[in-house]
C-alpha cells in the first residue's frame, strides 16, 4: 500500500457531503497535504482548522482547473450534480470530468479517483448487479446517463493521458451532515412528504459516509485499484425501515406514492416544460429487489465497512436532532 503522508491531494466538490468528509480524514488520518475546491466554501469553513486549502473554483472553468490540478498526486473527483436539466447535467457531469481527467493525465497526477454511483448500471428489477454489468449510457434519466458517460469519457482520457484511474460506485450514501439520504430525506419526512414508493417494502443499500471515504482512500493506496471500478454497499435493509429512523425523531409516519403515480411522473418529465422529481432512474433503484455483491472490493482493497446500520443511524439521528430539529 502506498501511503498518502505529505502527499498534495485535490478534491473536487469538498463544499459537499462526501467531498468535505474525505478532505477532513485525507487530512486528520492520512496527513495528506489537502487541497478542497467548491463553491459554497461558507458551509465547510471548518475545514480551514484541519489545515484545508479551500478554492472556490467553478470546474466548468478550464483554466482555474488546470491552476489547481497544476503540482497535486492525486485527485479525487467527487463533484456532480444529482437534479437539474440535461445541459447541466451534461457540462458538470460528463464534460467535466472529461476535462478534469485529461488535465490530471496531462500535468503529471499519479492517479485519479473518479466518484461514480451504483445508478451507472442498466439494471434489472430483480438481479445481482456486478462491477461487469453494462452502463446505462442511454439511460432516460439524466443522473443515471450523464454519471455514465462519465465513467466512459474517464476511462477514455485515463488511456490517452497515461493516467491511473480508480473508480467507486457507492450506493446510498447517510451520516452526519447535509446528505440527501441523511439531512435531505428527514426534511421531506418533516414537510410530511413521500419518501419512498409504494409501500418501502423493496431494497434500500445505505453505505455509511466514512466507509465511503475509506472505500477511496484505498483505491488512492492500493496498486490493485488501477483501471478496476467498485460496488461500495454495505446492509441491505427496505426504505420504510430505514426512513422510520428519521420518522421517529419527529414522531410521524414515513408516506410513500403509489407506483403508478411515480410512473406519470416520470413520464411527464418529458413534456417540455415540465420537471418533476421523480425520474425513471429514482424508480428504478426504489422499485427493485436487485443486490450489488462487493466481494471485488474486499479482495482486491481489503475494504471492509466499520460502521453497521444501527450505529450509523444513531449517528445520523444525534446530529440531525443538534442540528436540523431541535424540537
Amino acid at each position: 500500500m502506498t501511503s498518502l503522508k505529505g502527499k498534495k491531494v485535490l478534491v473536487t466538490g469538498a463544499t459537499g457531503f462526501l467531498g468535505s468528509r474525505l478532505a477532513e480524514l485525507l487530512a486528520d488520518k492520512e496527513k495528506s497535504v489537502v487541497t478542497g475546491i467548491g463553491r459554497n466554501l461558507e458551509r465547510v469553513a471548518h475545514l480551514r482548522e484541519k489545515g484545508i486549502d479551500l478554492k472556490k473554483v467553478d470546474i466548468l472553468n478550464t483554466e482555474d482547473i488546470e491552476k489547481v490540478v497544476t503540482g497535486q498526486d492525486y485527485v479525487f473527483h467527487s463533484a456532480a450534480i444529482i437534479d437539474g436539466d440535461h445541459d447541466a447535467g451534461q457540462k458538470v457531469n460528463v464534460d467535466a470530468t472529461k476535462a478534469l481527467v485529461e488535465t490530471s493525465g496531462k500535468k503529471g497526477v499519479s492517479r485519479f479517483i473518479h466518484v461514480s454511483t451504483l445508478a451507472v448500471y442498466d439494471m434489472p428489477q430483480t438481479g445481482e448487479i456486478g462491477e461487469s454489468t453494462p452502463l446505462a449510457l442511454n439511460h432516460s434519466a439524466m443522473y443515471n446517463r450523464t454519471k455514465s458517460q462519465a465513467e466512459k469519457v474517464a476511462r477514455e482520457m485515463a488511456e490517452k493521458t497515461n493516467l491511473e484511474l480508480s473508480i467507486i460506485r457507492p450506493s446510498m450514501i447517510y451520516g452526519p451532515g447535509y446528505g440527501i439520504w441523511s439531512e435531505g430525506m428527514f426534511n421531506l419526512i418533516l414537510n410530511d412528504k413521500p419518501v419512498y414508493i409504494g409501500d418501502g417494502s423493496t431494497n434500500f443499500y445505505p453505505v455509511y459516509v466514512d466507509d465511503v471515504v475509506q472505500a477511496l482512500i484505498l483505491c488512492a493506496k492500493s496498486p490493485n485499484a488501477v483501471g478496476e471500478a467498485y460496488n461500495i454497499v454495505h446492509e441491505v435493509t427496505d426504505w420504510k425501515t430505514f426512513m422510520d429512523h428519521y420518522a421517529k425523531i419527529v414522531n410521524k409516519e414515513t408516506k410513500g406514492i403509489p407506483l403508478f403515480i411515480a410512473r406519470m411522473m416520470a413520464w411527464g418529465n418529458k413534456i417540455p416544460g415540465i420537471k418533476t422529481p421523480i425520474d425513471q432512474g429514482f424508480i428504478e433503484m426504489a422499485n427493485s429487489y436487485n443486490t450489488f455483491p462487493t466481494q471485488k472490493a474486499k479482495n482486491q482493497l481489503g475494504w471492509k465497512p466499520e460502521t453497521s446500520l444501527r450505529e450509523g443511524l444513531q449517528n445520523t439521528t444525534e446530529w440531525l436532532k443538534q442540528e436540523i430539529y431541535k424540537g
